[in-house]
């Protein structure tokens, strides 16, 4: 019995592949292990998009590598880091095996299964995509990710992506709808739809885009729950909000990333929209559907950014009071606009103060969000048992916030409705009704 074990960094997507690449690796007779020591195998899934997640895999390979003086261990590296540097991690001194970028994953369990002793291989040439077959989450089998696209046409100035995963292509729409089916035939509750941009789904062939796209899977699956990321501003449409203001079961829950809230650094960041067109996206989408969730990502200490530029970007989130934020430094990115063209003239010290501060605002705002929603019931689809041991389960709401409740080991595989009783840390606790 060989044991794999698999770690995992950046985007969701990273994490719906590696969670494919399991069921592959079973359907070959290898066994997943949770334990690196038991592993023969090693695999990490690795992120491209900021220095910070580069340099956590580094350190985990000269980890990795230490273990392998030890014992005999097969280490593979997949994902955009291979795509990027991929002849210099296979020719690197950390005992690689199998370096494998973002269009061939599905060869890995080929490979490990016919490895012969010290063969190493480099795999990063740029193929047909494929898209295979998406499984239930391996922690919530309830829930699942099917990716819909592949690749980004955006070129934001800052953004790797584009050179790293190709560009656009959508996945045929009857096939994603194979998919789902199967999906729910398994138990399978909510189904998060995946895209560098999934509002430019179906632009790249002649098929629906992506509004229709979400009223098929509500007219030709029984899905619960229709969640969907990442959004563009620049192409979220009304069509788009219209759908999700009348059909029930695509979520109240938009992740749109705004990056900047100055005009002047949007445009410098190649965003394709302005401060106003965001507020506009936020008014429709309030005003259409009131309990809807918003997150967002945002970057600060972008080349150029000056005080004005950082107090922008605070009156936005003061404006659109997300209810939480994904919040980072700029870092240069190899041959990205931005790193070509432009000096990364911020201080890392002022980069750090901006995040600081931004960061407690937005801290502020996320509690006064969950408090607005205190005393009212929403469906939720358990997690996991809570971790303090009383008994308590975690679950995630349709707007993709947190609430942790009295309930039984019963309540998974189903959805539960949950009356919201206070404001706890990073989630809501509950009863449920």
């Amino acid at each position: 019995m060989t044991l794999f074990y698999i770690e995992t960094y950046g985007c969701q997507m990273n994490k719906a592949e590696s969670s494919t690449l399991v069921s592959l690796m079973i359907e070959k007779g290898f066994c997943e292990t949770k334990d690196y020591q038991e592993a023969d195998i090693v695999i990490i899934n690795t992120c491209s998009v900021r220095k910070t997640a580069e340099n956590r895999v580094f350190g985990r390979l000269g980890f990795f590598k230490r273990q392998k003086r030890f014992r005999p261990l097969d280490i593979v590296v997949m994902g955009c880091m291979s795509q990027r540097i991929g002849e210099q991690l296979i020719n690197s001194h950390y005992g690689i095996d199998f370096v494998v970028g973002n269009f061939n994953k599905e060869k890995i369990p080929e490979l490990l299964l016919h490895k012969r002793k010290g063969e190493k291989g480099l795999f990063i040439e740029e193929n047909t995509v494929i898209f295979p077959d998406p499984f239930p989450e391996e922690s919530n089998p309830a829930k699942a990710f099917v990716t819909i696209s592949h690749g980004c046409n955006n070129f934001c100035s800052y953004c790797i992506v584009p050179y790293l995963r190709g560009r656009e292509v959508s996945k045929n729409s009857a096939d994603i709808i194979k998919d789902i089916n199967r999906l729910t035939s398994l138990g399978v509750l909510q189904v998060t739809l995946l895209g560098q941009n999934v509002n430019s789904y179906g632009l790249d062939k002649h098929d629906i885009d992506f509004p229709d796209l979400l009223k098929m899977i509500v007219k030709e699956t029984d899905l619960k729950w229709i969640k969907f990321m990442s959004s563009h501003p620049k192409d979220f449409s009304d069509k788009l909000i219209d759908v999700m203001a009348t059909e029930d079961r695509v979520a109240s829950w938009v992740h749109l990333a705004l990056q900047s809230g100055s005009d002047r650094i949007l445009e410098l960041m190649n965003r394709k929209y302005t401060s106003g067109d965001f507020k506009e996206i936020v008014r429709k989408l309030k005003s259409s559907i009131p309990e809807i969730a918003l997150t967002t990502d945002i970057i600060v200490g972008f080349p150029g950014e000056t005080d004005k530029d950082f107090n922008d970007t605070l009156d936005m989130i003061d404006f659109v009071q997300f209810d939480d934020a994904f919040m980072y430094k700029y870092n240069e990115r190899d041959n990205t606009l931005a790193h070509k063209e432009w000096v990364d003239d911020v201080p890392d010290k002022e980069k750090v103060a901006r995040l600081s501060k931004l960061i407690d605002i937005q801290r502020v705002i996320n509690h006064s969000r969950r408090e607005q929603r205190v005393g009212k019931v929403y469906e939720v689809i358990p997690e996991r048992l809570s971790q303090d041991g009383s008994g308590k389960v975690l679950g995630v709401a349709r707007e993709e916030f947190m609430v942790l409740y009295d309930g039984s080991e019963d309540d998974f595989g189903k959805i539960v409705n949950v009356k919201t009783t206070a404001a706890n840390g990073s989630s809501l606790v509950g009863v449920k009704v």
